[in-house]
């Protein structure tokens, strides 16, 4: 019993300290990034895939039109739990645009002619294929997009707030250092400025972008490569999909490889072309 009640102590004084280190990190990171603003500069990142520029065309993007609508995604045939359900119905209700749910068996009515699914496609875990999926079509088709989790807001005013200027990207502001998906980024000093300018970040769930601008260009030409240089892998070592969260131990792509460690780094390089609305941030609790 003795034994159980200092276990229990020192998991709660374990806990307060790690919890007092976040903080401060917060903190600290946060008045660094005020202190010392951020500017990129390519010259900075020569040993990463930032240094590659997409010779897509400027346009003028002011008042240019984004289509409204929410594209959300369920990648396998098993069926959508209770949680995500409800995640689905209240962005219906709130949102106050069109939703449009993406399944295998709707999906072909968006992949563009010219730029079919990889093969290696079929071989990602579920969770992948969305990751892969909402990267091509905020490139090719533009719009919103969103986790299946509850939402609460109208995204009307974010869609104008977009539309009304000359940015790539909207999204709610990165919640923190901890936010950063930069896990399996090495390199520095990407690796450290992503920690450092995380307040410069849109968070990963969701977001609108236009379609076809140098931010969703080099974010969906990235993902690809990525994971066409994972294809022999991922056919020798293919997702078990009985559980989207699941797969088999010799699966070869991290959690974050072909998205978070993608996106991040694009929202730092494109930060100036980047809108911020915290009213399209989902809720991030029961969900699944």
């Amino acid at each position: 019993m003795l034994r159980s009640l200092v276990g229990s102590e020192m998991c709660i004084r374990d806990r307060a300290y790690y919890n007092a280190a976040c903080t401060y990190r917060q903190i600290k990171t946060y008045l660094y990034s005020i202190v010392k603003p951020y500017q990129y500069k390519a010259e900075r990142y020569q040993n990463t895939f930032l240094k590659n520029s997409s010779s897509i065309e400027e346009r003028n993007l002011m008042n240019e039109k984004v289509d409204r609508v929410i594209y959300i995604f369920w990648t396998g045939d098993n069926e959508i739990t209770p949680n995500r359900l409800k995640g689905i119905e209240s962005l219906q209700k709130n949102s106050g645009v069109k939703v449009q749910l993406i399944t295998p068996k709707n999906l072909n009515d968006y992949i563009v002619k010219d730029d079919p699914l990889p093969e290696a496609y079929n071989d990602l875990s579920l969770v992948h294929k969305a990751d892969y999926l909402r990267t091509y079509f905020m490139y090719h088709h533009g719009g919103g997009y969103a986790d299946i989790k509850m939402h609460k807001n109208s995204w009307k005013e974010a869609f104008d707030q977009l539309e009304n200027s000359d940015a790539y990207a909207l999204g709610y502001k990165e919640v923190g250092w901890w936010g950063v998906a930069n896990q399996t980024i090495t390199e520095e000093p990407l690796k450290g400025d992503l920690n450092n300018y995380w307040r410069y970040l849109i968070g990963n769930c969701a977001y609108i972008c236009r379609p076809y601008t140098k931010f969703t260009a080099e974010w969906y030409a990235e993902t690809k490569r990525r994971v066409l240089e994972k294809a022999n892998l991922l056919k020798e070592n293919s997702a078990s999909n009985d559980n989207p969260f699941n797969t088999n131990k010799n699966y070869p792509i991290d959690w974050s490889y072909i998205l978070g460690a993608v996106f991040h780094p694009l929202c730092l390089k494109y930060n100036k072309r980047l809108l911020y609305n915290n009213n399209i941030k989902p809720i991030f609790k029961d969900y699944r």
